[in-house]
């Protein structure tokens, strides 16, 4: 068997900090991550790299009058008031002069327009699956949301990764009667294992930084094909074996081992034919566009040799799906429950 490379991104401009930042600090992130996306697609293009695109549903929209109509109209009761992007619009509101923090349809639609990218789906509003809130049926219509969303490009989305990793298991079977067949779950180290927003430790976020340059964790981070389970009425569920972080000024030696260790694991994954999952954010590049870009290009230099010395192949979330189900989108069967969109 070959090994797998896979690539999945948590795409979400200030949807996934919108409780966190203030979007006017990170106008040149979000600008400089809208003009990187067309590049990055040329350059996993060139490559022949599949990548899973997960966006947030919302970006979809062309503008707030757009957003309002695909919204929810049941909408998550979040114990903590801040989680929720529904009241943050109601007090910020998302006019014109913020387009770059909200809305991409333009990068959606030219997402779709490349072999081998999935568009996948990172909920409507940037949903905390681990919060507390009182509305139990508020992810179904998220979800639905979502897919009224994409159903403007003619499209639906069968591959989610849960915002901030809160991977939740009990929300497996509704994902999936709502079209999602793959989701990405977290590595198996403590330190990557899901909390809510108020339980991440100083020592987890130390922790998390460290592995990313020395050992820390596990120190086989690719896993077999064969180690997926079929599980039925629920997705396939697609460990993410490393999180890419972003270049640093203050770490300019380490940054050459971050990218070196990343190169030795796809090796390694390569070699004993296994799957490698690496992610990270688009914004995550906004801040040292080049340096990061140079970065990419050397993981996809290395893919290169992989694929000519060891077979190595590329594989989205989707495709998964495609080989382990025998399943496309089209002939998938899946249920659909009435959908709760404003109309």
């Amino acid at each position: 068997m070959e090994g797998i490379f896979t690539i999945s991104l948590d795409f979400e401009l200030h949807w996934g900090v919108f409780d966190k930042k203030d979007r006017r600090e990170r106008e040149a992130c979000y600008r400089n991550t809208l003009q990187l996306v067309p590049r990055m697609l040329e350059l996993f293009s060139k490559y022949d790299v599949h990548v899973t695109w997960a966006t947030v549903g919302s970006m979809f929209a062309k503008d707030q009058s757009e957003w309002e109509q695909l919204r929810p109209a049941i909408e998550p009761q979040y114990s903590v008031e801040k989680y929720s992007a529904y009241r943050w619009v109601s007090r910020n509101a998302m006019l014109p002069d913020y387009q770059w923090a909200h809305f991409a349809p333009d990068m959606v639609q030219a997402i779709l327009q490349y072999p081998g990218q999935e568009l996948g789906t990172h909920t409507f509003s940037h949903y905390y699956c681990l919060e507390q809130q009182d509305e139990p049926r508020a992810f179904e219509a998220d979800l639905q949301a979502a897919q009224k969303a994409a159903s403007l490009f003619g499209t639906n989305l069968t591959s989610l990764v849960f915002p901030r990793n809160q991977f939740n298991p009990d929300y497996l079977k509704t994902c999936f009667e709502q079209g999602i067949t793959t989701i990405r779950s977290n590595p198996s180290n403590w330190f990557w294992s899901p909390v809510t927003n108020g339980g991440s430790s100083l020592l987890r976020k130390l922790v998390r930084t460290a592995d990313a340059y020395v050992q820390v964790g596990s120190h086989r981070t690719s896993y077999p094909l064969s180690s997926i389970e079929i599980t039925p009425g629920e997705p396939l569920q697609l460990p993410a074996s490393r999180f890419l972080r972003p270049w640093r000024s203050e770490y300019k030696f380490a940054n050459k081992w971050r990218i070196g260790r990343l190169c030795q694991e796809m090796r390694l994954a390569a070699k004993h034919g296994e799957c490698y999952h690496l992610w990270w954010h688009p914004e995550n590049f906004g801040d040292h566009p080049e340096e990061n870009m140079n970065g990419l290009m050397t993981l996809l230099q290395q893919y290169e040799k992989c694929r000519s010395k060891y077979g190595m192949k590329s594989w989205n979330m989707g495709e998964y799906a495609t080989h382990l189900l025998k399943a496309t989108p089209r002939n998938l069967t899946y249920g659909h429950a009435t959908t709760a969109c404003n109309p």
